[in-house]
């Protein structure tokens, strides 16, 4: 991936909120990545030259170590992402949860970018989609773990229909986590509170959002992508490695993903 870090935004005549910024257009972006955020050394990053004043203050709020990983690993993502569109410094962005919109935005000084931006974390790994067009997206990342009572979960939480699905599944826990992740996916490209979309039928939401639903399975986990249906070819999820202390990373595979809905 390549980023450009010496230019910045043109001056223009129009208020801050319409601002033209100096966007570039790599030919092949990466849009979703997904790397472990157990591989940083706090002790180790420089993070004022990752982050923003207000970020920084949003990390010390966190006091467990691997809170802090996860942050520190999504923000350093969100960076390099949109380092790929716009030549700005990491520590000259950051990122705010705007909740008109329930969606995280990312900002230059007091300028939103126009760009699609939604993160999911879970066991230490982190996920994000980034991308310039404005879409209705969501994902979504969730260990596999079988020590959870997931039929029991099920037939608390889920419809009928889904429930039926999971004692037929082989194994059942992972048609339970990928709905699960469906789910969770589409709440976030809706920005419904997921305590609505647990008891309907998931297939039936995408469908009546006119929804697609891409998912794969990384490493122990499943992931979910929703996208409008006008996607015709998802991005593949990227996965990285990132330095232990957050001066880059490299690529390490490359995991395709199928359409389920």
């Amino acid at each position: 991936m390549e980023t450009i870090n010496n230019k910045k935004p043109p001056k223009t005549g129009i208020s801050p909120e319409r601002a033209h910024f100096n966007a570039q257009k790599p030919k092949s972006p990466i849009n979703l990545v997904i790397a472990n955020s157990q591989a940083l050394n706090i002790e180790q990053i420089n993070i004022a030259s990752i982050l923003s004043n207000d970020e920084i203050a949003t990390l010390e709020r966190r006091k467990v170590d691997t809170a802090k990983c996860e942050y520190l690993a999504s923000r350093f993502l969100i960076k390099q992402l949109t380092c790929q569109f716009y030549a700005f410094e990491p520590s000259e962005l950051t990122t705010f949860f705007d909740e008109s919109n329930a969606r995280l935005v990312i900002k230059y000084q007091n300028n939103t970018l126009p760009l699609s931006l939604v993160i999911s974390h879970s066991k230490g790994w982190v996920a994000v989609y980034l991308a310039m067009e404005s879409e209705r997206i969501g994902i979504d990342l969730e260990f596999i773990s079988e020590k959870r009572p997931f039929l029991k979960l099920a037939k608390h939480f889920y419809h009928e229909a889904e429930i039926r699905e999971i004692e037929t599944a082989k194994p059942m826990s992972d048609t339970f986590f990928r709905i699960w992740t469906l789910k969770e996916a589409l709440a976030k490209a809706t920005a419904l509170p997921i305590a609505k979309l647990l008891a309907p039928n998931v297939y039936k939401g995408y469908e009546n959002n006119k929804l697609a639903a891409y998912c794969c399975q990384s490493n122990g986990f499943d992931f979910s992508l929703a996208a409008p249906v006008s996607v015709k070819q998802p991005p593949a999820l990227i996965e990285i490695c990132l330095n232990a202390d957050l001066t880059g990373f490299k690529q390490t595979a490359v995991n395709r993903l199928h359409h389920v809905v």
